[in-house]
């Protein structure tokens, strides 16, 4: 008990207070929130994608693992969220669905896996991050409309555009041919990165306050114990069924324990799977982790590392 209630201190709670700091701004002045999400996405966390890669010792065994992974997990949700929810009305079960398999790569899950298991346990996180938002973008809209539809070819273009994408593959190349840059570029790099962490926190914060409270129902409670107990016992038998130990282990279970993506909120806008309830369950499931990531964490830390 006292080991979750440090870990709770030490690890989750700090990233819960900028989350708080977040909402408190949000509260108090109203701002554009999309103009601070997109200096995150398109400016600090592609550069400290990046400088990750470019510096990464990760093996090649490690990436295929953690990539691995994490697709068998997306896909064994799939079905598991889709046999869970099956009396529901439709529209309710795609929205479990998505809240089930996209986890918050970003927002959560880079800063408290800092704090957790240090820069080791971040490269691997940000591989998951950059993987995450391949599958989040490329298959949310077909998992929460239902079908296939129209406009195809505009998101894939809109995947391709996702700078992030382009800065994990700069920075691996930049780490298997050994190049060296200009200190002042590096450093300019480093510094742009080190932002990404306090500003997704801060958007995850003010993304909660517009989206408000309201009651949870049953589809809500059903999904965040679907993402927050289950999802982690499915990735650990799945770490275990491909021979990832260490840290991949620990970074795979750690991605699935996180909190439905605040993205599945704007997709499920976008394509009309019930936004208000997806919304409800994002919500419902962030609070809620507040408490089961600081158990997983401990867990994790005692008898996987």
């Amino acid at each position: 008990m006292f080991e979750v209630v440090s870990t709770l201190a030490n690890v989750v709670i700090p990233a819960f207070l900028v989350i708080g700091a977040g909402w408190l701004f949000a509260f108090s002045f109203k701002p554009d929130i999309n103009s601070l999400n997109r200096v995150g996405l398109y400016a600090a966390v592609p550069a400290l994608v990046f400088g990750s890669m470019a510096r990464t010792e990760l093996s090649f065994s490690s990436v295929w693992r953690l990539v691995l992974g994490q697709l068998l997990f997306l896909l064994v949700m799939f079905f598991l969220a889709r046999a869970l929810s099956a009396g529901f009305d439709a529209s309710s079960r795609r929205g479990m669905v998505a809240t089930s398999m996209y986890g918050n790569s970003a927002n959560l899950m880079l800063p408290v896996t800092l704090f957790a298991f240090g820069e080791a346990g971040l490269e691997r996180a940000l591989v998951l991050f950059v993987l995450s938002s391949l599958a989040l973008f490329a298959t949310g809209p077909l998992v929460l409309a239902g079908k296939p539809g129209a406009g195809e070819g505009a998101r894939l273009r809109k995947i391709l555009r996702l700078p992030v994408i382009w800065a994990a593959v700069l920075g691996v190349i930049a780490n298997v041919f050994n190049w060296s840059f200009p200190t002042g570029l590096t450093r300019g790099i480093d510094i742009l990165g080190q932002a990404a962490i306090p500003v997704v926190l801060l958007v995850l914060g003010m993304q909660m306050q517009q989206s408000g409270w309201r009651a949870p129902g049953r589809v809500n409670y059903l999904a965040s114990s679907t993402k927050l107990i289950l999802a982690p016992l499915l990735s650990y038998g799945i770490a275990r069924l491909i021979g990832a130990t260490g840290l991949d282990m620990t970074v795979l279970v750690l991605l699935a324990a996180m909190p439905p993506a605040v993205n599945n909120f704007m997709l499920a806008l976008e394509f009309k799977a019930n936004a208000e309830e997806v919304a409800r369950t994002v919500v419902l499931a962030t609070l809620a982790s507040l408490v089961t990531v600081s158990v997983v964490v401990t867990v994790l830390q005692r008898f996987v590392l």
